[in-house]
């Protein structure tokens, strides 16, 4: 079974991440757009091994195209993206999981392609996500919608303005973590599945009263990922890598069963 590499963008205490496996290796990757690690590899007997890179959506973060040059070198074709982001959709709440079924691209300041004389043009349409993964990802959290996810640069918050444009747009949380990686992985036909828990509400909506950190949603998508990885030894492999030279039917996005979104208010 080829190993899965998570990128971890949230607040985990590290002990959580024993659910995962005991660490088995730890490496650093030299590649064309930069060094890329310490990434850690964690395995439970009898499931797919996982290297975790810690990931965070700053100016300053690894260039997009290191990471996933990385994980073509490590031999990964699989990658889930856990992302803390902010809810745009007023049906969503601090701890809420979320499957990203599409996304919307805000960046300006990160490499688009790896393609930079080429071009793009010759790519073919195809899922925004892979849907074997995001599928897989959906029976072990049933309960978690499916939504877009809108990625900007950051580090500045957005404004009210913006959160009400970005809402118009059909965004559901905003997030620094998988835009563009989810496009790079396209270009290198790796298969990409993205997982948010939402750790903030947009400006334009009121703040909610002052809590403790709660973890629980956090905690809930690390056991859902443990499960995750066990469900892989049964999913047949699929054709993300194909799909860049072949053009699916007009008006044909992914596969008709995605998670149900969030209804919006």
């Amino acid at each position: 079974m080829k190993p899965l590499l998570l990128l971890l963008a949230v607040p985990l205490p590290p002990q959580s991440l024993e659910a995962l496996g005991p660490r088995i290796e730890e490496r650093e990757i030299d590649t064309p757009y930069g060094p890329v690690g310490p990434l850690a590899r964690r395995g439970l007997p009898d499931s797919a091994s996982i290297w975790i890179q810690p990931y965070y959506g700053l100016p300053s973060r690894t260039d997009p195209r290191a990471t996933l040059s990385a994980a073509q070198a490590l031999g990964i074709d699989q990658i889930v993206a856990c992302d803390s982001v902010v809810a745009v959709n007023p049906v969503l709440g601090p701890g809420h999981p979320l499957l990203i079924t599409d996304y919307i691209d805000f960046t300006r300041h990160q490499p688009q392609t790896f393609f930079e004389r080429e071009g793009t043009a010759g790519l073919s349409q195809a899922p925004a996500v892979c849907p074997r993964l995001t599928d897989a990802l959906a029976r072990i959290l049933p309960a978690a919608p499916g939504g877009v996810y809108l990625g900007v640069d950051g580090p500045r918050r957005e404004t009210a303005a913006e959160a009400r444009m970005f809402r118009a747009w059909g965004a559901d949380v905003l997030g620094q973590n998988l835009v563009p990686e989810i496009a790079l992985a396209r270009e290198l036909g790796l298969c990409f599945a993205g997982l948010a828990v939402v750790d903030a509400i947009s400006a334009e909506r009121p703040a909610p009263p002052d809590t403790a950190d709660d973890y629980s949603g956090l905690e809930v998508v690390v056991q859902a990922l443990s499960a995750f990885l066990q469900s892989l030894r049964e999913d047949s492999a699929c054709d993300c890598g194909g799909r860049l030279t072949r053009t699916l039917p007009a008006g044909r996005a992914g596969p008709e069963d995605q998670p149900a979104r969030p209804p919006r208010a």
